[in-house]
């Protein structure tokens, strides 16, 4: 009995320190990382692209931004960022409907992924950019990129900003990176998303 209680008393030990390994394994994982060239695009003609413009330019991203480019624009380049908000004024000066619109960026992902690029899709605006019409557009795009960076609440904690700006109030981009299996940062205010690509695209501060 005695005998048999040691070997059982190893056994547990051994598993033990195979799950704790395997935690340690888990936890230290690379987490996802992109390269440039970068497009950044507009999904919806809202001020979000030129947003993540500001943004990309103070983490000294390499990148070209058009709000509705051609796919020629891709070719040479290794991320599409696709910046989803839906503005009626934005889409009527392009000439679009928000069909239109949500169908030429599916194929834009299409032709992304030809190239063999990686996509990052990213909603900055907030909760006052969510909506009938941004969400027709988050539904769509959100589960066909490899990251999501969203402005609003992480499940579980706090949020301290004002309540218009949490854009996950509901959980949608959780919901969906986690159907989806994308990883996702959320951020609390917008400009927080410079230190987000600075870590993405492994970029070091500038002294």
């Amino acid at each position: 009995m005695k005998r048999r209680l040691g070997w059982m008393l190893i056994v547990l030990l051994f598993v033990s320190a195979g799950a704790a390994v395997g935690q340690e394994a888990e936890e230290a994982a690379a987490p996802e990382t992109f390269a440039a060239p970068v497009v950044i695009v507009s999904v919806g003609q809202s001020a979000g692209a030129q947003q993540a413009r500001v943004l990309a330019i103070r983490a000294g991203l390499d990148y070209v931004f058009e709000q509705r480019p051609e796919f020629s624009i891709l070719e040479g380049s290794q991320t599409l960022i696709l910046v989803m908000g839906a503005s009626s004024k934005g889409l009527g000066a392009a000439g679009v409907d928000i069909d239109g619109e949500i169908a030429w960026a599916i194929d834009m992902v299409a032709r992304a992924r030809e190239l063999e690029m990686k996509v990052i899709a990213m909603h900055i605006e907030g909760g006052a950019r969510r909506g009938s019409t941004s969400d027709q557009i988050i539904h769509a795009i959100a589960p066909l990129a490899d990251y999501i960076v969203v402005k609003g609440a992480t499940p579980g904690v706090e949020w301290v900003e004002s309540e218009e700006a949490d854009a996950n109030a509901d959980g949608l981009f959780s919901t969906i990176a986690a159907e989806n299996e994308i990883g996702i940062t959320y951020i609390a205010k917008t400009l927080d998303g410079v230190e987000v690509l600075m870590d993405l695209f492994e970029i070091e501060p500038t002294e």
